[in-house]
């Protein structure tokens, strides 16, 4: 297929803009039946109503004093274009644009465009001229600041194991024991696939923070959460900007499906049916964590952040990970 054709199908069809909506309806609403079922109420299929989200499309935000509108009309754009970024440059199975020759992507790259949408919401809390919502983004930020560490380390962890920064090569990367040492009956491939998985949960255990929906409605934050970075946006600004956070939880299971998940099978129907897999499960977990905690912890973990992120399970995963890693490069040669 021709190369310029492979990606404009990718960007516009799958796994770009088509792909990432539909997705993001079917991911979110299992995520959303997951929180409701934790939280003991029952969710039903969201109704789409055509005539509110063109209404909402035409209706701009009421613009406070002191706030520099053109930067509130391009950050919700932003928020969505970066997580379709990675989505585009995702070796997903049959994304015809990264089965091409000249096809590469840095995962660091890939990383950082992931926290587009956090760093966004926080910016445009700190720009609106409400205490509330710069009490907020101050959360936001603090909390951010803490899962950066463990993701990250996650992120090097995949980038090691795989021998390599990029995505494609990372997520067809097959470790080859060139020695019969082994520990605790584990040699050199099972090490670096214990490796990969106990990463892959660290990575997990940062999606509350990267896929984090914003709380717009009373019952959905904490209790000292007397708004949101989004109080004071509505209309046009408020839809595109829930649409990126939508978007982003399907980017951020696809970059951890494509880093952790893949790399374990080697045809195309088995990592397809893989990353389906993986996807419904991460998503159905994070709806169950997000409704089985109590407000109270949710706003213990938002105040003490970033020490209790740092100090927390997901950076105790992602530092075990790295011991593993260590373990099987000794074994390995």
């Amino acid at each position: 297929m021709n190369e310029l054709l492979a990606m404009i199908i990718s960007l516009l069809v799958y796994p770009g803009l088509i792909f990432a909506l539909v997705a993001a309806l079917v991911f979110g609403w299992l995520r959303g039946v997951a929180r409701a079922t934790a939280q003991g109420w029952s969710l039903g299929m969201p109704q789409l109503a055509p005539r509110e989200l063109l209404r909402r499309l035409r209706q701009g935000s009421t613009v406070s004093e002191g706030v520099f509108a053109p930067l509130l009309q391009a950050l919700p754009v932003l928020a969505v274009v970066c997580p379709l970024l990675v989505l585009v440059f995702l070796p997903l199975p049959a994304n015809r644009g990264a089965d091409n020759g000249a096809y590469t992507a840095d995962v660091a790259a890939l990383a950082a465009l992931l926290l587009g949408v956090p760093l966004v919401r926080i910016v445009l809390g700190w720009a609106t001229p409400s205490p509330y919502t710069r009490m907020a983004a101050t959360r936001s930020a603090r909390q951010l600041m803490g899962y950066l560490v463990p993701f990250a380390l996650a992120v090097a962890v995949a980038a090691a194991v795989g021998a390599s920064l990029h995505i494609f090569a990372i997520a067809t990367h097959q470790p080859v024991a060139v020695t019969t040492q082994s520990l605790f009956g584990l040699n050199a491939i099972r090490l670096f696939g214990l490796t990969r998985i106990v990463a892959g949960l660290a990575y997990l255990s940062c999606l509350p923070a990267l896929a984090k929906l914003t709380p717009i409605r009373e019952g959905q934050g904490g209790l000292d959460l007397v708004g949101s970075e989004l109080t004071e946006i509505s209309g046009r600004e408020l839809l595109v900007m829930r649409i990126g956070e939508w978007v982003q939880l399907v980017a951020a299971l696809g970059l951890g499906i494509v880093l952790f998940v893949l790399p374990f099978f080697t045809t195309d129907g088995a990592r397809a049916i893989a990353a389906l897999v993986s996807a419904v499960v991460a998503a159905i977990l994070l709806g169950v964590w997000e409704g089985a905690g109590t407000y109270l912890r949710a706003a213990r973990d938002e105040l003490d952040a970033p020490l209790s992120v740092w100090f927390g399970t997901p950076t105790f995963l992602a530092i075990i990970s790295l011991l593993l890693l260590v373990l099987a490069q000794r074994y390995s040669v």
